[in-house]
């Protein structure tokens, strides 16, 4: 039994005529089970491929390489190149396992399967698995009348398994909404049938987008009589230019009070910002990529004061669409939790952003536990108009 599984772009309209990963234009070695391809596509991510699995199997004489136009894909090879090789499973159950990279995570990912085949009862299989730093769903869709069987569509993981015996080129197609930063396609033997030869091959996968880059944490303190020290992680760094700081004294009016340049070998960054530390001051970051596109982070406030005063300082308050929680010494924040007049939780927050959003909450009284980077717990209210 000859089985094919072809992995090819579902374009969108504004993309007909561009591809992210495909197959005649990028560089592959014949027979490689890992390869780096770089930054490639638009917009661009860095994209990788490692083999594994049943990898014995490969045969020799049909080594994984690149060809055009697969068997049931059509003539466009600039839609339906596709990466093949010829596989000869020895035992039941085996497997044969591709997984992409993607950092940053790209969004919007599509492609086909082509030609899951089975044995009209116990069918051979192909799974797609992903992961990444938001939300999965995978949509797998049979593409024609009698393909293969669907399952677990709209999860993490989904499985194509095929019904229709060697002899059709059933399709299925698959969409990725969200930020994927790991896909894993693994082709398995028919557990309940027989070994034997298999073709899988995986064609142009097409992407709308990648995840921007991500401030997993980001804090200010004062080290000096007039100097704060900011600090900040990333995630997802790739083609990052520079990062840009700005304060404000108000929350609203920013202007710029420094630059440091993307790069650092663990995403960690720091700025000494020179300037009265007194009263309230917000801090902002501004992500340059090298194409010069830019987004913000999230606002922090810091709240100096001449008497250092003990456990949380909640303001404005009354609030009426967030507020800002500052910590004795503007120690980091590690959790933050908000329970009504009824002592029942209505919104917890990890992390060390200080600005909370209270669009969704009631008008009411409010009670505030928070539990900083020392493992300090203090507790406050403030009143939601």
């Amino acid at each position: 039994m000859k089985l094919l599984l072809v992995l090819s772009a579902l374009l969108s309209t504004s993309l007909l005529f561009a591809q992210n990963l495909n197959w005649n234009t990028v560089s592959y070695t014949t027979g490689s089970l890992s390869t780096n391809f770089g930054t490639i596509g638009l917009p661009a991510t860095t994209t990788s491929l490692t083999i594994t699995g049943s990898t014995a199997q490969i045969n020799s004489g049909f080594p994984i390489k690149y060809i055009a136009n697969p068997p049931g894909s059509g003539n466009d090879c600039s839609v339906n190149c596709a990466l093949r090789s010829s596989i000869t499973y020895t035992t039941l159950a085996q497997s044969t396992i591709y997984t992409f990279t993607f950092l940053p995570a790209v969004t919007g990912l599509s492609f086909n399967l082509y030609d899951v085949d089975g044995d009209n009862s116990n069918g051979d299989q192909a799974v797609v698995t992903a992961s990444g730093s938001s939300a999965q769903n995978i949509t797998m869709t049979s593409l024609d009348a009698g393909g293969p069987t669907v399952t677990g569509s709209g999860t993490t993981t989904a499985t194509a398994r095929g019904t229709q015996g060697n002899t059709t080129d059933q399709r299925v197609g698959i969409s990725i909404i969200g930020g994927v930063t790991s896909l894993v396609i693994t082709y398995s033997n028919n557990p309940s049938g027989s070994a034997g030869n298999r073709s899988f091959s995986i064609g142009n996968m097409n992407w709308s987008g990648t995840l921007p880059v991500k401030i997993a944490s980001f804090s200010g303190r004062k080290i000096a009589a007039n100097s704060v020290l900011l600090k900040w992680k990333t995630e997802n760094e790739v083609n990052l230019s520079k990062y840009e700081i700005e304060r404000s004294t108000d929350g609203l009016n920013f202007i710029h009070t420094g630059v440091v340049n993307a790069g650092t070998s663990n995403n960690d960054y720091s700025f000494i910002d020179n300037v009265s530390t007194q009263g309230t001051l917000f801090y902002r970051i501004k992500e340059i990529d090298l194409d010069n596109r830019f987004e913000y982070s999230s606002v922090i406030a810091l709240r100096f004061d001449n008497d250092v005063k003990p456990g949380i300082t909640i303001f404005p308050n009354p609030a009426s669409h967030s507020i800002f929680i500052t910590t004795k010494n503007n120690s980091e924040i590690l959790l933050i939790k908000i329970f009504d007049s009824n002592g029942k939780i209505v919104l917890r927050k990890e992390g060390t952003e200080n600005n909370i959003d209270l669009r969704s909450l009631a008008s009411g009284l409010y009670r505030v536990i928070v539990i900083d980077r020392n493992g300090d717990s203090s507790s406050s209210s403030f009143i939601k108009k």
